[in-house]
């Protein structure tokens, strides 16, 4: 754990920041990986990221924050999670990092056990498109059903920064009588704000298939979704871009079409839009 310097004065907001990732020890050979931890092998998905994710959201909160909280201090405390869960699991094993971040500066870090991905690079899904190849290369068992919400999830501090506030997004999975994360499931719900514009899913971030020549286009900032870390180095490699004002519409939706999620723990999946069911 890490506490600040000065402790802020004043009663707590009620709700702390969030951000996961995942320990896979398989990621120290994945090179965008090693490129994004400034050149150093690492077990963690995208963690510098993350560090710099809860940087941003405590900023946008108006919370202080000690200088001890460092990216080495994050990966310390990381590490400290998983080894504690890994006592009875083989080296190998996957962990679910999860990150809090109080008001008063202190971070609590838990880890636990994941199935081991299926595919090696979390990342190589954002290289398909359906114009080139009609069918994604991952079997149809691992793709999610993105139900299309049938209400507005409203725009706000709470769906532009990760927090344990979320029950927008319970709200939201409700619906469809989706459980609530951790709890795996095959269903999602895409989400679309007051406006209209498509945003987000309850946890991941998504992009469509639009344009000539066809590329990923993602919900921009400005919809209200969440700028989740998989989301920004996707953005930063070119492999999908932000989408124009109206661009990305619920009306405009398609049953059936494919969308790439992605998220800072799984990285990029394929999912397939239902609406009405």
């Amino acid at each position: 754990m890490s506490s600040p310097l000065h402790p802020p004065k004043g009663p707590s907001p009620g709700f702390e920041l969030i951000s996961t990732t995942k320990y896979d020890p398989q990621l120290r050979d994945i090179t965008w990986n090693t490129d994004a931890n400034a050149g150093t092998p690492s077990p963690y998905l995208l963690l510098r990221y993350h560090h710099r994710r809860l940087l941003d959201a405590a900023e946008v909160h108006g919370w202080p924050l000690s200088p001890d909280f460092s990216t080495v201090r994050l990966k310390e405390l990381c590490g400290e999670a998983a080894q504690r869960s890994a006592q009875s699991r083989t080296p190998e094993h996957s962990f679910r990092i999860r990150i809090l971040l109080s008001f008063t500066g202190t971070v609590s870090v838990t880890a636990t056990p994941i199935p081991s991905p299926s595919t090696r690079d979390p990342a190589a899904l954002s290289l398909w498109l359906p114009s080139v190849s009609p069918t994604p290369p991952t079997p149809s068992s691992d793709w999610l059903i993105l139900h299309l919400d049938t209400e507005p999830t409203s725009s706000s501090l709470f769906t532009r920064t990760k927090t344990t506030r979320r029950e927008h997004y319970t709200a939201a999975r409700d619906r469809f009588n989706i459980p609530p994360p951790p709890t795996s499931s095959p269903d999602e719900v895409l989400l679309f704000n007051e406006d209209g514009d498509i945003t987000e899913t309850s946890i991941r971030n998504v992009a469509f298939v639009r344009r000539s020549p066809p590329c990923w286009v993602t919900p921009p900032a400005s919809s209200g979704c969440l700028p989740g870390v998989m989301r920004r180095w996707l953005l930063e490699k070119g492999r999908i871009i932000e989408a124009d004002v109206g661009e990305l519409r619920r009306d405009q939706v398609v049953d059936g079409e494919y969308v790439l999620t992605f998220n800072g723990v799984e990285g990029c999946r394929i999912g397939r839009v239902t609406i009405g069911a």
